[in-house]
C-alpha cells in the first residue's frame, strides 16, 4: 500500500478510537449516574428509517432493447470497433515486461504479484472482448441468436425482498440495557479508559 494512503487510514482508524471512547465514557456515565434518562434518550434516537420509500425509484424498470435493436447496425459497430480495440492493445501495444516495472515502481509492490494481477487483468478483458465480439456480429447479422441470451438475463431481481429482513426492528439489545443498566455502562466506562489510556500511552512513547 502506498505510504501516504496507509497513514491517512491509521490516522483515520485512531480519530475513530479517539471519538468512540469519549463517547463510550459519556454514555457509560449516563448509565451509570442517570439510569434514568436512558428511556428518555432511547425515545429521542429510536427513530424508524424505513428503506422501503429509498428504493422505490429503484423498483422501476425500463428496457433499452427496443432502442438497440432499431439502431442495431450502428450499435453492433461501435461494440465492434470496442471490442477490436481491446484485442489490438493486450495482444499488439501491450508492453508486459515495461508495464510490471512501471506498476510495481509506482505502487511500491513486488514485481511478481503486480504481474499475477496484470496476467489477470489482460485475460479478463481478452475474454470480454471476445464475448463483445460475437455479441457485436449477431447485432448486426443475426440478431435472433440473441434472444436466448436475453431471455436469461434480463431477470428481474427486486429489492425491496433483499431488504425485507431490515424491515424488522430488533430490540433485544435495548431490552438488556433497560434490564441491566449500571452494569453496561460500567463496562462501557471501564472499555473506554482502557481505550483512551492505550491510546494516550502509544502517541506518548511509540508514536
Amino acid at each position: 500500500m502506498h505510504p501516504l494512503i496507509e497513514s491517512w487510514f491509521f490516522q483515520s482508524a485512531i480519530i475513530f478510537l479517539l471519538v468512540g471512547s469519549v463517547a463510550g465514557l459519556l454514555v457509560g456515565a449516563l448509565l451509570v449516574f442517570r439510569p434514568q434518562l436512558f428511556d428518555s434518550l432511547s425515545l429521542v434516537l429510536n427513530r424508524w428509517i424505513s428503506t422501503r420509500s429509498m428504493d422505490k425509484s429503484l423498483e422501476s424498470s425500463f428496457s433499452l432493447d427496443p432502442w438497440l435493436y432499431r439502431y442495431r447496425h450502428w450499435t453492433g459497430a461501435a461494440i465492434l470497433l470496442g471490442a477490436l480495440f481491446v484485442l489490438f492493445y493486450f495482444t499488439v501495444r501491450l508492453d508486459r515486461v515495461a508495464t510490471i516495472e512501471g506498476l510495481a515502481k509506482h505502487f511500491n509492490y513486488y514485481p511478481s504479484i503486480v504481474g499475477g494481477l496484470l496476467d489477470a487483468l489482460v485475460l479478463s478483458s481478452l475474454l470480454g472482448a471476445l464475448c463483445a465480439l460475437f455479441v457485436a456480429l449477431s447485432m448486426m447479422f443475426r440478431p435472433s441468436l440473441l434472444r436466448g441470451f436475453e431471455d436469461s438475463a434480463n431477470q428481474w431481481l427486486s429489492l425491496r425482498r433483499a431488504l425485507k429482513p431490515m424491515e424488522v426492528p430488533r430490540d433485544n439489545m435495548e431490552r438488556y440495557v433497560q434490564r441491566h443498566t449500571r452494569q453496561v455502562g460500567l463496562f462501557l466506562l471501564i472499555g473506554s479508559l482502557y481505550t483512551l489510556v492505550l491510546l494516550t500511552y502509544w502517541m506518548t512513547y511509540v508514536g
